[in-house]
């Protein structure tokens, strides 16, 4: 397990540093759209398994918002989700034989509509900022190095469970050596990326992006478990679905959007 993360990650770094930096633009912003289509579907299917309609007006609404978003402009997101609310708001009117059922229904889809629909975007308008490239590295790899510290620390020295009946093997030791691995990842991309940001904010940002992360990973475990899933999906070999993979990037990159649209905003 050891030699294949640290083979991962020889092979990863460089290669996500070329491709953020240098990908064309479009190009980027259509893989990450596609990327948010896999993820809600992921979702949606987990939420709906039996229900090939939901799924479909799910992922639908949920692509309606991401594309909103990516618009910039207020009045169309808002006008996005009033469509999902009243949409949602239609179920108990069709489906009037449960209506408890329906309304529940509502509540999952706008849900997924927000959680993948809406925070998904944001790693495509945290790359439109000022410098945004070294931005999107800088919440890429303190991320990583969140999740490298508590693997480590939650292997060689976790004892105590941290929350049991969602995650395990998650350890108190474990989500420690995560925060302090993100700040030392924080503090080495501060070196590369942005040598003029104040130790204290680059310590702030690191701590966001390592709580964040790790709250991430135990929403998304939250909800496999709601829906009886053992992973999101299958389109990763042995890693599971999009979503088992963007689990602890989400929370981190709508924090890093707007942390960035501050300092590169004044």
């Amino acid at each position: 397990m050891l030699r294949t993360r640290l083979a991962t990650a020889a092979v990863a770094l460089p290669a996500l540093w070329l491709i953020i930096q240098y990908l064309w633009t479009p190009l980027f912003n259509g893989f990450i759209v596609s990327v948010a289509a896999v993820a809600l579907y992921e979702y949606f299917t987990m939420a709906f398994p039996d229900d090939s309609p939901m799924v479909a007006v799910g992922v639908g609404l949920g692509l309606l918002i991401a594309a909103t978003v990516l618009t910039g402009q207020l009045a169309w997101v808002g006008g996005a989700l009033s469509v999902t609310v009243i949409g949602g708001l239609a179920l108990p009117l069709v489906r009037h034989a449960d209506m408890r059922r329906s309304v529940e229904a509502l509540g999952l889809i706008v849900l997924g509509v927000l959680y993948v629909g809406f925070f998904v975007p944001h790693m495509i308008l945290l790359r439109q900022e000022p410098e945004g490239w070294r931005w999107v590295l800088f919440t890429v790899y303190t991320a990583m190095g969140s999740d490298s510290g508590g693997y480590f620390a939650g292997r060689y020295f976790g004892r105590r469970k941290l929350a049991p009946a969602i995650s395990p093997s998650k350890t108190v030791e474990g989500a420690l050596g995560a925060v302090a691995g993100a700040i030392v990842i924080a503090l080495f991309c501060r070196a590369m990326f942005f040598d003029r940001m104040a130790l204290g904010p680059t310590i702030g940002f690191a701590l966001g992006i390592g709580l964040l992360a790790q709250f991430g990973d135990l929403c998304e475990s939250a909800l496999k478990r709601a829906f009886g899933a053992k992973d999101s999906g299958w389109i990763i070999p042995g890693h599971g679905g999009i979503l088992d993979r963007l689990d602890s990037l989400l929370f981190p990159f709508v924090f890093a959007y707007y942390y960035a649209a501050v300092v590169a905003r004044g």
